[in-house]
């Protein structure tokens, strides 16, 4: 498994056939695409494939939340959000 910590390749095509498998929903690309610019993306893959996903919005100063902790069904008890959640920690 691979971490990346404002993970800017991330891109919402890729986020939203990620999120389809999690939250299934009728969304916006190009509104996606511009949400993901505005947070820090800390994302998990698997030969590639985004297995994980934490999204951080913040005033980069003071106030930082979590929007979404989101792992698909298939990787959820191996560890994937705890991993998401170290940098945060650290």
């Amino acid at each position: 498994m691979e971490y990346r910590f404002d993970d800017r390749a991330l891109d919402a095509r890729t986020f939203l056939a990620f999120v389809q498998q999690v939250w299934p929903g009728n969304y916006d690309e190009d509104k996606t695409e511009t949400a993901l610019t505005k947070t820090i993306n800390i994302t998990a893959r698997e030969n590639g494939k985004l297995t994980g996903c934490l999204r951080i919005l913040t005033d980069g100063c003071f106030f930082g939340t979590i929007t979404e902790l989101l792992v698909l069904p298939a990787c959820r008890g191996q560890g994937v959000g705890r991993a998401l959640m170290k940098p945060l920690r650290e």
